[in-house]
């Protein structure tokens, strides 16, 4: 299944969702800026790639520390 298959109120739904997640954990993400650790670098490497696809939906946040612009 590829988002194109998505209806459009699906799709809404599923944006809606991912931006919430990534504006509710920001804190977490800014925490772990500075920290080193092979499981803070895999967090923020996630992170990276959730901000980077919203960006390619249309969605603009504010990237968390940690965070880099694609």
């Amino acid at each position: 299944m590829s988002l194109e298959e998505l209806s459009e109120t699906e799709r809404d739904a599923v944006v809606t969702a991912a931006v919430w997640y990534a504006k509710h954990h920001a804190a977490m993400i800014a925490a772990l800026a500075d920290d080193r650790s092979a499981m803070a670098a895999a967090r923020r490497d996630r992170y990276q790639e959730l901000y980077t696809g919203l960006a390619k939906l249309g969605v603009r946040l504010q990237r968390p520390p940690g965070i880099n612009p694609a």
